[in-house]
């Protein structure tokens, strides 16, 4: 049985910014929303992965009392499946990568090689969101429940100057402003374009710095 997802729970709105299960001739497959610009969007499908598709159907079942709909994958590896009312839940962890045919190529949460710090990122938006604090110093998140917000900090779990190399290292890229950053299932990082136009900018990969530890669930 899915139980409540203790960590970092997903906040974004957008309809690109999230995977969902739906049907397509019939079955159901995984499906993306893909961003290719601010006005151009393309709904990308995949019919490989029907242990993940049990797995968002099982909760939605559960809690909706229909299949299909939106989910996530965080850093962790983590699916996450926020429900009608009733929460984000735990549906367990999911390991192979998920890519969606698109033109001549893929597109998936692992960036093409060529691709640094800087360009624009031309994945998927589905991440999971953070705040790089101003000054550059700190990574946090907030977990809302019910009328209460509690802050987790980079810095609480592995000391000022661990968080601060990081920190330094996104806003090299972002500036010492912060804001919004998102990581996705595949370590990466990525934020919100400066010029307001829908698209992102790529911040890098997690590599060895440190991070959140996993949330205590039943893997």
């Amino acid at each position: 049985m899915a139980v409540p997802y203790p960590g970092n729970i997903p906040s974004n709105v957008g309809k690109d910014a999230k995977y969902s299960v739906g049907r397509e001739d019939g079955e159901f497959v995984v499906k993306l929303l893909y961003r290719m610009s601010a006005r151009e969007r393309e709904l990308l499908t995949n019919d490989q992965h029907p242990e993940l598709v049990e797995m968002v159907n099982r909760v939605k079942v559960q809690h909706n009392g229909t299949p299909g709909g939106a989910f996530y994958i965080n850093e962790y590896h983590d699916v996450l499946v926020p429900t009608v009312g009733k929460g984000c839940f735990f549906a367990g962890t999911y390991q192979l990568r998920l890519e969606f045919k698109f033109e001549d190529g893929l597109v998936s949460a692992h960036p093409p090689e060529d691709l640094r710090p800087g360009d624009p990122w031309p994945g998927p938006r589905v991440g999971i969101r953070h705040k790089l604090k101003a000054g550059g110093r700190d990574v946090a998140f907030v977990r809302k429940e019910g009328n209460r917000e509690t802050e987790f900090r980079l810095s609480d779990e592995h000391g000022a100057t661990e968080a601060a190399r990081l920190a330094r290292r996104l806003a090299a890229v972002i500036g010492d402003a912060g804001g919004r950053i998102y990581i996705n299932e595949a370590s990466e990082f990525f934020a919100p374009s400066r010029v307001q136009d829908g698209s992102a900018t790529y911040l890098g990969s997690l590599g060895d710095d440190v991070w959140f530890p996993p949330p205590s669930v039943p893997r």
